[in-house]
């Protein structure tokens, strides 16, 4: 296998994922105050996402497109992605900006939505909120499994157009962004804006050809 799309199939960017995935299969026990509307929005993020995951009657499909609402409303993919590509972003041409952020935004929902039904007993604590500079807050949790380990995940929050939204989530200290744009950054070095493109679609590629199977 190429060492690239090994390291994205095992980047902490996807452990993000898979810790967001699970936090979205149950509730949150929120410790933070009324008043902290941050530690809300992700509670609330939860709590949207719980109906869409714990419906099992639905097809995957149908979750798929759910979740696609809760991912485009709750994250800021297109700064997300553009901080990814780093200086890279204003290399492109337009017709790549659009073919890059909409592959990259497809990846994130299919790495997501692969981890529908990987709850296993965890539980999330809200712990409290930190400011982290002018206009950003993380979210601070408690991830514990069934078996009393603890996992810190904090979550970068910020309000965009009247909204908040998730720009990063921090695992044991890693950060998805700086991890995400390091990996993309080698791969853009050696390969290009279109190597970067036609990885992220072969990787798609795969994804649907092992739902298929």
């Amino acid at each position: 296998m190429n060492p690239m799309v090994s390291a994205f199939k095992f980047s902490p960017l996807l452990l993000a994922t898979y810790v967001f995935a699970v936090v979205l299969g149950f509730p949150v026990q929120s410790g933070a105050t009324a008043q902290d509307k941050p530690a809300q929005f992700i509670q609330g993020l939860a709590d949207e996402a719980i109906a869409v995951l714990s419906n099992r009657e639905g097809s995957l499909d149908e979750r798929e497109k759910k979740f696609r609402a809760v991912l485009k409303d709750d994250f800021a993919m297109e700064k997300i992605g553009r901080f990814a590509a780093g200086k890279y972003w204003r290399r492109m041409s337009d017709t790549q900006k659009a073919e890059y952020q909409r592959l990259f935004e497809e990846w994130i929902l299919k790495t997501y939505s692969m981890r529908f039904g990987g709850y296993a007993g965890e539980k999330v604590d809200v712990k409290r909120t930190i400011k982290a500079g002018q206009s950003d807050v993380f979210v601070r949790t408690n991830i514990t499994g069934e078996r009393g380990r603890k996992l810190k995940v904090d979550w970068r929050v910020r309000r965009i157009d009247d909204r908040y939204k998730i720009i990063d989530v921090v695992v044991e200290g890693v950060s998805m962004l700086v991890t995400q744009k390091a990996e993309f950054g080698a791969v853009l070095r050696q390969r290009g804006v279109d190597g970067l493109i036609g990885i992220l679609r072969s990787q798609l590629d795969r994804m649907a050809a092992a739902k298929a199977s």
